[in-house]
């Protein structure tokens, strides 16, 4: 393996640790972000498969990153239409989108496309389908599931999804490392793949699983932005550790910095 500096940032993540990962011939050695859930075998095996199958796939098609970017959140916006004939139809929106946005940091780095607005570009897109993947869920409610109870649930899954982007984007603006976190976007991304699949397979329980898969939501991403607050008031308070060398460091490379 080859070490980089930290916070190396390439593809569409920042890299906190100090680890790369060849992903197969054709291409340059690629990093995989090293934490949470990408750190893992699984993980690994993923990006391989975008890497060895989607790549190749999207430079054939003549897609450039943005336009990747772009297909991911077209994707988002049917989720909601997917989930009002099948939970597998929104899930696999979800996959998709998920994909693509998989892809476009990736397709920026083979093709030596990085650039600050991709960086911008991906993040607001990421929220923009954040919320149509809740709203997806939310569809599910009607009629039988007490909706209006279920959108307000909803709703706090979405605040409380958009604070565990926000509370990063924030503390790193302001100088504080802030990686990591139990429901960054991979994670939820699988949280709501896996509630989707459980919710096909046990139709005959689907009101109690609508509604536990919402609270547990709930409750991880709001455990989420409670500790990035604890680790933001750690790190800016006076006396706390002074974050601002590792937080940009100097010659770091961007196609974008992607707040998760």
């Amino acid at each position: 393996m080859d070490q980089i500096g930290r916070n190396e940032l390439v593809g569409s993540y920042v890299f906190d640790h100090r680890i790369a990962i060849n992903l197969g011939a054709g291409y340059k050695s690629r990093i995989v972000e090293v934490g949470e859930m990408r750190n893992t075998g699984m993980g690994h095996s993923y990006y391989r498969l975008i890497d060895r199958w989607l790549i190749p796939l999207a430079e054939w098609a003549g897609l450039t990153p943005n336009q990747t970017t772009v297909l991911g959140l077209a994707a988002a916006i049917l989720v909601p239409a997917g989930y009002l004939l099948h939970p597998l139809a929104g899930a696999g929106l979800i996959l998709a989108s998920g994909l693509a946005d998989s892809m476009d940091g990736l397709l920026a780095r083979s093709r030596q496309q990085s650039s600050a607005y991709g960086a911008f570009l991906d993040s607001c897109m990421d929220r923009i389908s954040d919320g149509f993947y809740l709203m997806g869920i939310w569809v599910l409610f009607w009629p039988d599931h007490y909706p209006l109870a279920g959108g307000l649930v909803m709703a706090a899954c979405l605040t409380a999804t958009f604070l565990v982007s926000y509370t990063k984007a924030r503390a790193e603006s302001l100088g504080a490392a802030m990686d990591g976190g139990l429901m960054e976007r991979a994670a939820r991304i699988v949280y709501l793949l896996v509630w989707s699949l459980a919710l096909a397979a046990l139709p005959s329980a689907g009101g109690t699983l609508l509604w536990a898969g919402a609270l547990v939501y709930l409750g991880l991403t709001a455990v989420t932005v409670g500790r990035r607050m604890l680790r933001a008031r750690d790190l800016l308070e006076p006396g706390g550790k002074p974050p601002a060398e590792e937080a940009n460091p100097e010659g770091a490379t961007r196609r974008s910095a992607g707040i998760r």
